[in-house]
């Protein structure tokens, strides 16, 4: 069932539909609730995936890069510094033991963020909506219809999101602001910009996904 292949545009898909998120949902439950020696379960699935479907995992984690630094501050800053001073073998298995938690909670983060891309690429927002209702069918139509009518549309908005974001960087840049001398300022730069054009897209994108397909809004 795995190795099945269904279109994308031209790239496989390992699974689609309520089965894709159902695999997501387990993988999101092994990430979580996993301990630190078991995270490289979930991470094997997640690499596998994405290679069996072709995707470019340097290619996204270039493209990611921002979210990855923050899924990396607890490592960074949960970095025992007052244990730097051990020597040898002895002193560094305890930098290590101590650091362990920390880097396991960066681990964690990555992970959620490398499995949501996993999602994205292999299913539409309808796919999403559809994938949702049928999971969620127990708890009653309404509640469930707005639960995936929400994740739908959160699923279709991100990437915009981002390469809005992207673009609003290198225009902010282009004026001569400099994120490293005044981030601050440079915040301010990206975020008018983005905020208004995010607004516009919210009501647009809404507004187009309830035309073309009605179970959006009912």
């Amino acid at each position: 069932m795995i190795a099945r292949a269904t279109s994308v545009g031209t790239r496989p898909r390992a699974l689609g539909g309520a089965r894709r998120f159902a695999l997501y949902l387990a993988l999101q439950l092994g990430i979580l609730a996993a301990p630190p020696p078991w995270l490289t379960l979930p991470a094997a699935v997640v690499l596998a995936l994405g290679l069996i479907e072709r995707k470019d995992w340097a290619r996204w984690a270039v493209r990611s890069r921002y979210a990855l630094v923050a899924a990396l501050l607890p490592a960074i800053v949960g970095f025992p510094f007052g244990s730097v001073g051990g020597v040898g073998a002895a002193g560094l298995g305890a930098l290590t033991a101590a650091w362990a938690p920390a880097l396991a909670r960066s681990g964690r983060l990555v992970l959620v963020l490398a499995s949501a891309a996993w999602l994205s690429d292999g299913m539409s927002p309808v796919e999403l909506r559809d994938a949702l209702v049928t999971i969620l069918r127990p708890l009653g139509a309404g509640f469930g219809g707005r639960v995936a009518r929400s994740a739908s549309l959160t699923m279709a908005f991100l990437p915009w999101t981002a390469a809005e974001a992207r673009a609003a960087d290198e225009a902010a840049r282009l004026r001569g602001s400099d994120p490293r001398r005044r981030p601050a300022r440079h915040i301010v730069a990206l975020s008018v910009p983005l905020v208004s054009r995010s607004l516009e897209k919210a009501r647009r994108g809404a507004e187009a996904l309830s035309l073309r397909d009605p179970g959006f809004g009912g």
